[in-house]
């Protein structure tokens, strides 16, 4: 990922996070990385998911007569849904 706006975002939650010299909290600084991804409008999603997901996938999607790009938005959409990131 290279969006400038959201790495400034990223490095900002984790300065507000802890900002103490010692005794870092890493848990609190993921967590608040975590936060602003989401926030910014952003998903982290696995690079590959399990063949039931897609499966399920295939079973709620739509079908029929409809325009390439809203295909392909759909599939998103149940796949987002399916591993509960939307």
């Amino acid at each position: 990922m290279n969006d400038p706006k959201l790495i400034d975002a990223i490095a900002a939650a984790i300065q507000k996070a802890d900002s103490s010299y010692f005794n870092e909290n890493y848990t609190k600084q993921a967590q608040a990385a975590f936060a602003v991804i989401e926030k910014s409008g952003y998903a982290l999603v696995p690079k590959e998911l399990p063949h039931e997901t897609w499966t399920k996938v295939a079973d709620t999607m739509k079908t029929g007569r409809i325009r390439p790009e809203e295909h392909v938005k759909d599939v998103y959409e149940k796949t987002l849904a399916q591993i509960a990131l939307k």
